[in-house]
């Protein structure tokens, strides 16, 4: 079957049009989504965690990016987020969580952690009143919340001499009695927690002292706190302390609006921020070898949903802890079943465009009998017969030939079957001076009538093709 040459050409410029519209079908639908989120400052812990992060999912080649918008600190972030300028922020869980937010994961708990010098001889935060406290406040919100966990303690404002002091002077004021405990928020692993509580005046062999700090209940006295234990040894460089300590915490958390800042639909928005959860709580082993206090890195707890609301996309990953394949690659599933048969259709189509108005064989066969019989019974010399029947020859090889290629039952080649019986009788008649008239053929419906000796020995049958063609 010959086709057309501008036909092909047609449908190989519409197939290269196809593969180079699904190519960037598919690299536009492949392309990460990118979420806006702010931490501050930008050459803090936040920051510097979140950007490498960022690297993380770049190499896992995750669905989903950060862009990492710097703030001032995480009030200042929190307030981005209120505003909808980006759709996650690094926030402490005492600055109250704009209406739509929800908590994504907890990066850590910071601790309130109070040092005094050995030769105060203090034990607890509530034996503080009369002394003078240095606050080293790395945010806008240490100071009110301390304010309200001494007046959980009744411990009145004019009860103490609180002042704002910098990290670096913490050694001197200390050393010379101008401060009597030092206090600061965070974890102790944090290198300038650290640096801070090894600074108090004191030495190894009588390091300063660490305060424990009892608030009873504390959901009802500090909602957005938590009642926490520093661990002994905690402070390696002064080994201190030597067992537990009580005091109460804040968590700092990752958090991220309901909806996204962008054109994203709710399900697309909500399925990065479950990809993100998964990635952040199962790889931040890997990202605290750059950034230690990933190690702290948690999931929210569920139980607590009440007090500081789970963004849904994390929820889906806190209910996926038994995924079927399925469920798991539903959507990707789903994308196979559709591209292919798109693809199943658009090659169909040009199938059936290719094959629009293609000659068929059996058609042509069929009209070539057709003209063999109807010149069989308008010849009159017998001596025509012998041409007749070589034509009829070559195409019984070439309907046997198409026949195998097509693998075709007998019903498909019931028709040619009559059309060659109505051929080979016609010539058969011609050959013995018989000719017979178109109305006796079987072209025309009805069966011949010439059956004679020779017939047989030429070995016709009634039901298929002969077993020896008409000479």
């Amino acid at each position: 079957m010959k086709l057309p040459l501008s036909r092909l050409l047609l449908v190989a410029a519409a197939l290269i049009a196809l593969m180079t519209i699904g190519a960037a079908g598919y690299r536009i639908w492949s392309r990460p989504l990118h979420l806006r989120v702010a931490a501050g400052p930008q050459s803090g812990a936040d920051a510097k965690l979140l950007t490498a992060f960022n690297r993380v999912l770049d190499i896992t080649q995750a669905g989903v990016r950060l862009d990492v918008v710097p703030t001032a600190g995480i009030h200042a972030s929190n307030q981005l987020l209120e505003k909808g300028d980006v759709d996650m922020a690094v926030v402490r869980l005492d600055d109250p969580l704009p209406a739509r937010a929800g908590v994504v994961a907890l990066l850590r708990t910071n601790l309130l952690i109070a040092v005094a010098p050995a030769r105060l001889k203090l034990d607890s935060l509530s034996d503080v009143k009369g002394k003078r406290i240095g606050l080293v406040s790395r945010s806008p919100l240490d100071q009110p919340g301390f304010q309200r966990i001494l007046d959980t303690l009744g411990i009145k404002p004019t009860d103490v001499h609180l002042d704002i002091v910098s990290a670096r002077d913490v050694g001197n004021l200390t050393r010379n009695g101008r401060i009597d405990v030092v206090v600061i928020l965070g974890a102790p692993s944090d290198p300038e927690v650290q640096a801070v509580v090894n600074a108090v005046a004191g030495a190894r062999k009588n390091p300063p002292t660490i305060l424990s700090v009892d608030l009873g209940d504390v959901d009802q006295s500090t909602p957005s706190g938590s009642v926490e234990k520093i661990s002994d040894n905690a402070f390696p460089r002064l080994g201190i302390p030597d067992d537990e300590v009580d005091t109460v915490g804040v968590k700092t958390a990752l958090v991220a609006n309901s909806a996204s800042s962008g054109p994203l639909r709710d399900r697309t928005y909500n399925n990065a921020i479950k990809e993100l959860t998964r990635s952040l709580i199962e790889r931040h082993g890997e990202l605290a070898r750059e950034v230690p206090l990933a190690s702290l890195i948690s999931a929210p707890d569920k139980d607590d949903d009440s007090r500081f609301p789970i963004h849904a996309g994390t929820n889906d990953y806190l209910d996926d802890t038994d995924t079927s394949w399925a469920t798991l690659f539903s959507d990707q599933i789903w994308n196979v079943v559709l591209i292919g048969g798109l693809a199943s259709s658009i090659f169909a189509a040009a199938g059936s465009f290719l094959t629009k108005g293609a000659s068929d064989p059996l058609l042509e066969m069929l009209a070539r009998l057709k003209e063999i019989t109807e010149r069989a019974e308008a010849a009159t010399d017998p001596a025509d017969a012998a041409a007749l029947s070589r034509e009829l020859r070559e195409l019984s090889f070439e309907m046997t030939q198409v026949s195998y290629e097509r693998r075709s039952g007998y019903e498909e080649f019931a028709p040619l079957q009559l059309a060659w019986e109505s051929a080979r009788e016609a010539i058969a008649a011609l050959r013995t001076g018989h000719p017979l008239q178109a109305s006796d053929t079987i072209a025309n419906g009805a069966a011949p009538s010439v059956r004679n000796d020779h017939q047989e020995r030429r070995g016709v049958t009634d039901q298929g093709f002969p077993t020896e063609v008409v000479r």
